[in-house]
């Protein structure tokens, strides 16, 4: 028989394994936030439960009663617990083959329980008998398993906190892109209709002078037109020059009228498209969980920006069938998401 020594050297590490198989966290083991459904001992968690639940009603306090040899055989499946359990919380995925490595541990604890509850059971046995007022240890473990299911309901509300923080963060960064994307490409348009503007504001000037020109020329070729006294021939040389530069004049006003024509029509529908994408999302919005009317908005918006609007600026200004197609795309697309 073991003296009291080495019971001391015995029922130490025990208490010690006792203690900390008490403070182990359901949730800390399998990890079902840090590993996701994949890699997480969540398939394993009523097995872990069940070792944790009876290592917990031994009572420390009670072991010095037990024999020696069956305390030996309860430290080393005490050892064996806590080793097994500490690999699941130190599990890396990211070494040797993960899938492999996460299945074994979970088959090792399913299948030691059995060896767990065999040498434990003697000693809760033993130390159930030899209390005097069963009905307190009873309780003492109606504690326990209260204490457990209030660690699993407040490690599921945690978990249903984070799975909700965790979409509404999704939501956020994917509303910030399509902000963020509708904000850049109606900034381009503006520019574009920004640099149009410019554009055409130097052609209407040019217009102008061409214009003034023109009124000016005219009046100096009529007042030193030749009079009767005057050669046929300087008179024919007169008129020539006249007619040459007033069809110059002419055709340089057309010229800058075009341009001018031009660049306002594009100024104009490059804003058009600034103001589709920057009203975009708000009719989106407003149509709510309508899929049928965010589409009718994403096509009219594609229209917009890749079809050639009438601004009354050209005379020929009609949908060039290159837009057509590619609206006939999204309209394929949006049938389809439906």
């Amino acid at each position: 028989m073991a003296n009291q020594a080495e019971y001391d050297q015995l029922i130490n590490p025990i208490k010690d394994g006792i203690s900390k198989i008490s403070e182990y966290k359901i949730s800390d083991i399998i990890r079902e936030k840090e590993l996701g459904s994949q890699f997480s001992f969540k398939e394993a968690e009523t097995s872990i439960l069940s070792v944790l639940s009876l290592f917990k009603r031994i009572n420390v306090e009670e072991l010095g009663e037990i024999p020696y040899n069956l305390l030996n055989t309860f430290k080393g499946q005490l050892e064996d617990a806590i080793s097994r359990i500490d690999q699941m919380i130190n599990f890396n995925p990211s070494q040797g083959n993960p899938v492999q490595q996460r299945n074994t541990l979970i088959q090792n604890i399913q299948n030691q329980y059995d060896g767990y509850y065999q040498h434990s059971m003697p000693i809760i046995t033993s130390q159930m008998l030899n209390s005097n007022d069963l009905s307190i240890q009873q309780a003492r473990y109606n504690q326990i398993i209260e204490e457990i299911e209030k660690q699993k309901e407040e490690d599921a509300k945690k978990s249903t906190k984070y799975l909700e923080e965790m979409e509404r963060a999704l939501k956020s960064t994917q509303d910030s892109a399509a902000k963020s994307g509708v904000t850049k490409y109606s900034a381009l348009f503006k520019d574009e209709s920004e640099i149009h503007k410019t554009e055409a504001s130097f052609w209407l000037k040019c217009t102008i002078g061409i214009i003034t020109l023109i009124v000016v020329a005219s009046i100096i070729l009529i007042v030193f037109f030749p009079d009767n006294k005057t050669e046929i021939g300087q008179i024919v040389q007169y008129t020539v020059s006249k007619i040459i530069i007033l069809s110059a004049l002419f055709f340089g006003l057309s010229l800058c009228n075009r341009n001018f024509k031009a660049h306002k029509h594009n100024e104009v529908v490059n804003k058009h498209r600034q103001n589709a994408l920057a009203t975009f999302e708000t009719f989106s919005n407003a149509a709510g969980s309508d899929i049928q009317t965010k589409n009718a908005v994403l096509i009219e918006a594609t229209k917009t920006i890749f079809s050639n609007q009438r601004t009354g600026y050209l005379s020929n200004s009609s949908e060039s069938e290159s837009s057509n197609k590619i609206v006939e795309i999204i309209k394929g697309v949006s049938t389809k998401s439906e």
